[in-house]
């Protein structure tokens, strides 16, 4: 009886330890675990950003700025051919009929890096015109050309001014005939030997003149004169 109960006592605890090993484990096929993530992973990458990525989060320093250098103008060699005289004619301030009209002519080269030449009304032609109808010409008129020595460089322009009477023209250049009306014009001009350029500008009407008349003052001591009464009637 006696060796009964021990070998049950020990038969249970045998149980209890098989039983546990099992609940932890103890088994001898041991349960898959999940497998490492490479070094070279995105979860690796966001954690620790590369050298690449820290670069380029750091904002770069700009250079100094550096000082403009400035190209001296060419020297001329000698004359301008005609042909190599560019002219463009334009107009700087506005315009207005019945005054006077400065034209603006910029010269360059096409070519020559720099070469003199001179303005005149033998080299230089102007022409005003709208549509078919001739308004003015500087060939009736030569006195507007002035004439001066200039150089002309093929990347900088010279500007020379022309005057415009506002009036039209004819060979004798008079001061009598009519004034040109408001409206949309060209002006062409050239060098003689030269391609023409031509540009379109506006003759505005001249501003209303707004006259205020201004009040007289009275000498002092003049007293108001009195609203005169008309007498009553009978009744």
């Amino acid at each position: 009886m006696y060796w009964f109960r021990r070998l049950l006592l020990l038969g249970v605890v045998f149980g209890l330890v098989f039983g546990l090993s099992r609940v932890f484990g103890g088994s001898g096929a041991a349960s898959p675990e999940p497998a490492a993530r490479p070094a070279s992973g995105v979860a690796t990458a966001d954690a620790t950003p590369s050298a690449t990525s820290t670069a380029d989060a750091v904002p770069r320093t700009t250079n100094p700025a550096k000082k403009k250098t400035r190209i001296p103008l060419a020297v001329p060699t000698g004359p301008c051919q005609d042909s190599d005289v560019r002219i463009v004619p334009s107009l700087e301030e506005s315009a207005f009929m019945g005054e006077d009209v400065r034209l603006t002519l910029r010269l360059s080269t096409f070519q020559s890096p720099a070469c003199t030449w001179e303005v005149s009304p033998d080299n230089v032609a102007v022409k005003l015109t709208s549509g078919n109808d001739r308004i003015w010409s500087s060939q009736d008129c030569p006195t507007a050309v002035p004439t001066e020595d200039v150089v002309l460089r093929d990347r900088r322009a010279t500007l020379v001014d022309v005057v415009w009477s506002g009036r039209r023209s004819d060979s004798d250049c008079s001061r009598l005939t009519d004034w040109a009306q408001a409206g949309y014009y060209h002006v062409t001009a050239a060098a003689m030997g030269s391609e023409p350029e031509s540009e379109q500008f506006q003759l505005r009407s001249p501003a209303p003149i707004t006259i205020t008349p201004t009040p007289t003052p009275k000498p002092k001591g003049e007293a108001e004169p009195e609203a005169s009464e008309s007498p009553a009637g009978d009744d």
